[in-house]
């Protein structure tokens, strides 16, 4: 019984080592298409993430419309945006980049993106715990 099973693993051990090996030319096909892409426009997704700064200074005999206002505001949010450009990597890229970590709101980053010429197409607002995730989707037609 032993030999048997042996002899069915060692029989297995090419079947299985076959099935585990990846084929380079279908690598380069892969990115010779993302290379030709005949598209006529461009995406480019924008990700921000507020993060809700404690305040503990409450005053018992503040006015409930300032305290709102206050939650609201951005003095007591910290944002993070990120832009993501997909597989596209140039100066405007690394520029934006650069440039996202002075917005203290998400509509600056939009704005900042509408002077490159890209249109906003598309917005998502996510709330987790205490945090508010923004997704804008822009488009723009390619350079040529």
């Amino acid at each position: 019984m032993k030999k048997i099973v042996l002899m069915l693993l060692v029989a297995m051990v090419p079947f299985l080592t076959m099935a585990q090996k990846r084929s380079k030319k279908g690598d380069t096909q892969a990115v010779e298409q993302a290379k030709k892409s005949n598209a006529s426009v461009e995406y480019m997704m924008i990700k921000g993430i507020e993060i809700p700064m404690i305040n503990e200074s409450t005053h018992p005999g503040e006015d409930i419309r300032e305290m709102a206002l206050g939650a609201i505001s951005s003095e007591n949010v910290k944002l993070i945006v990120a832009f993501d450009y997909g597989n596209l990597r140039n100066s405007e890229a690394k520029e934006m980049q650069t440039n996202s970590r002075r917005f203290r709101t998400m509509m600056s980053a939009v704005n900042a993106a509408a002077e490159k010429g890209w249109e906003l197409i598309n917005s998502n607002v996510i709330s987790e715990d205490k945090m508010k995730i923004h997704y804008y989707y822009m488009k723009r037609k390619k350079k040529k």
